[in-house]
C-alpha cells in the first residue's frame, strides 16, 4: 500500500528493538521524541521514504511575521511550509485510513528520530552526511513514520556501511559542517535558514546562505542540498530520463 500511494520503500520495527535514541532539542529547530512520547500505545513504527526526484521538494513557505505573531505565541519562527513534508503528510493519511479500518489506532510523525530508527527498519544507512543513505535513491529521500497500535512484524536492520572510503559530501560541504558521521547543526545552511535570529550560527555562514540559496519568492527558499547531490548512490546519469512512476505522474493544473 505504501508504495501504491507513492513512496519509494517502507520499513517496520517495534520500540522494543531502538536503542540510543538522540532525543530533545536540535538547537532552535525541532524536539526529538521517543516514539512512545508521541503514542503511548505505539507497537509498531512504520518508516516511509519518498523519493526527492526532483528539487522542488526542497521548497520551505516561511510564514510573515503578521500570520507568525498571536495572542498567546508573541513570537514563532519555525511556521511555515514544507513541501517534502506536506507531500508526505497526505500519502500518510491514506495508510492511516486503511489501518484505522481495520480497528487499529495510527499517526503520523516526523518528531521522532526518523533517520536512526529506518536503519532499524531495514532502509539504509546513516552516512557522513548524517543523512539516510538508501541503495536505491541514496540520500535522495524524505521520511515521514506512522506509529500504530497494529502488531506488525519487523524488518532486520540494515548492517552495511554504505560510505566506506567516500568523503564526496564532507569536502563539498561550502560550510564545512560535515565530519564523518557527524553533522555542527550551527555550520548548516539548512539550520541557519530555519533559525534566521539565532545568534550562534557565525557570520561566514550567514553570508554563504546568503549567497547560495535559492530564493523563489520572498517568503521562500530551496533547502541546501549539496551533501546529498553528490552522493554517488542513487545518482541519475546524465542525459536520464524521468523513471516510468514519474512519468505517470497526473499534470499539475493551476486554477
Amino acid at each position: 500500500m505504501a508504495k501504491k500511494v507513492g513512496f519509494a520503500d517502507v520499513g517496520i520495527t517495534h520500540p522494543d528493538k531502538l536503542e540510543n535514541l538522540p532525543h530533545g532539542w536540535v538547537g532552535q529547530v525541532r524536539k526529538l521524541q521517543y516514539p512512545d512520547e508521541e503514542f503511548p500505545t505505539v507497537r509498531s513504527i512504520i518508516i516511509l521514504a519518498f523519493h526527492i526526484w526532483d528539487k522542488i521538494f526542497n521548497l520551505n513557505v516561511t510564514a510573515p511575521s503578521s500570520v507568525r505573531k498571536g495572542p498567546e505565541s508573541p513570537f514563532d519562527p519555525f511556521e511555515g511550509y514544507f513541501l517534502g513534508y506536506e507531500v508526505m503528510k497526505n500519502k500518510a493519511w491514506k495508510i492511516i485510513t486503511f489501518l484505522q479500518s481495520e480497528g487499529y489506532e495510527a499517526i503520523y510523525s516526523v518528531g521522532i528520530p526518523l533517520k536512526p530508527i529506518a536503519v532499524q527498519c531495514g532502509l539504509g544507512w546513516q552516512g557522513k552526511n548524517t543523512l539516510l543513505i538508501t541503495p536505491a535513491h541514496g540520500p535522495r529521500v524524505n521520511l515521514i513514520a506512522i506509529l500504530t497500535d497494529a502488531e506488525l512484524t519487523p524488518d532486520k536492520p540494515f548492517q552495511e556501511d554504505l560510505c566506506r572510503d567516500c568523503e564526496k559530501c564532507l569536502k563539498a560541504c561550502p560550510t564545512k559542517a560535515l565530519s564523518p558521521y557527524k553533522c555542527t547543526p550551527t555550520r548548516c545552511m539548512v539550520y541557519s535558514l530555519e533559525c534566521p535570529d539565532a545568534p550562534e550560527v557565525p557570520e561566514d555562514v550567514r553570508r554563504l546562505e546568503a549567497k547560495l540559496t535559492p530564493r523563489p519568492t520572498p517568503q521562500s527558499y530551496l533547502e541546501c542540498s549539496i551533501c546529498m547531490n553528490v552522493c554517488p548512490y542513487g545518482k541519475p546519469p546524465k542525459n536520464s530520463t524521468p523513471s516510468e512512476s514519474v512519468k505517470s505522474l497526473p499534470p499539475i493544473v493551476v486554477m
